[in-house]
C-alpha cells in the first residue's frame, strides 16, 4: 500500500467511532453521491451546482429547491448524542434563515435570518415531557460571506456545543429525550417550505454526521 493510502486509512474516521454518513461531493457531476462512512447513505442532489469546494469539489444551493436528499435511515435518526459538521462558504445575509444540515423534528444547523441576527444556530429537537426546537446555540457573530468556515455542531445528551473554525462560541444546557422519526436528512434546504429556512444559497462541502458529540481536541483535529 502506498504511504498516502495507509495515511488515509488510518486517519480517516469510519462508522465504528460514530461517524453514520460522510459526504465529499467529489462526484462533480449527476445526482447520487457516495457515503465514505461506510454506511451506505443514500443520498441524491437537487437543483444544484457542482462548483470549487473547501478541498476539491462542493455544492452550490442557489435555487429555492437546491438540496441534497438523503434517504431515511435508522442510523441517521437522533440518538442520546449527535455531531453535525460542514465547510461553508456562505453568501450574502438573508431574509430568511439558510439551511446548512437538517432533519425535521431532529437536528439543524442552520444560518439565522438578518432579523435574528444572522449568526450559526444549531439546534435539537427534544424535551420531557415536551418536545421542543429551543433553547438554540448560537455563534458569536455572523460568519464572513464568501470565505469558508468550519462549523460543528455537538450534542451529549445534556449540553449543546457550537465551534466556528476550531474555536468553541458557544453551549447551553439541553437535555431532554429524542424525537426520531422517518423524515430524511437534508443538506442545504429544508424538507419542505418551512419558518426553518431554505436554500444555502453558498458552497457546502465535507458534510459529516456521528452519533456521538466529538470532543474540542478532536474538533480541532477535522479542521485541520
Amino acid at each position: 500500500m502506498h504511504a498516502w493510502a495507509l495515511l488515509c486509512a488510518l486517519t480517516s474516521p469510519t462508522a465504528d467511532d460514530g461517524l453514520v454518513a460522510r459526504f465529499a461531493f467529489e462526484e462533480g457531476e449527476g445526482r447520487l453521491l457516495e457515503d465514505a462512512s461506510g454506511l451506505d447513505q443514500r443520498a441524491r442532489t437537487i437543483d444544484v451546482e457542482w462548483v470549487a469546494g473547501h478541498r476539491g469539489r462542493g455544492l452550490r444551493f442557489a435555487e429555492p429547491e437546491s438540496a441534497v436528499r438523503t434517504s431515511s435511515r435508522r442510523s441517521l435518526n437522533l440518538d442520546q448524542a449527535l455531531t453535525l459538521e460542514a465547510w461553508v462558504l456562505p453568501g450574502p445575509s438573508s431574509d430568511q434563515s439558510r439551511i446548512i444540515i437538517a432533519k425535521n423534528d431532529e437536528y439543524l444547523l442552520r444560518i439565522d435570518k438578518a432579523a435574528e441576527g444572522g449568526r450559526v444556530s444549531f439546534f435539537v429537537h427534544v424535551g420531557t415531557p415536551a418536545v421542543t426546537w429551543e433553547p438554540r446555540v448560537s455563534s458569536k457573530a455572523p460568519l464572513t460571506a464568501g470565505a469558508w468556515h468550519h462549523l460543528v455542531g455537538t450534542w451529549d445528551g445534556q449540553t449543546l456545543r457550537l465551534y466556528v473554525d476550531g474555536e468553541l462560541h458557544g453551549e447551553t444546557p439541553r437535555p431532554g429525550r429524542p424525537n426520531p422519526n422517518p423524515y430524511p436528512v437534508m443538506i442545504g434546504n429544508f424538507e419542505y417550505p418551512s419558518c426553518h429556512g431554505g436554500a444555502f444559497g453558498g458552497v457546502i462541502d465535507e458534510v459529516r454526521i456521528y452519533r456521538r458529540a466529538l470532543r474540542p481536541e478532536a474538533v480541532r483535529a477535522a479542521m485541520s
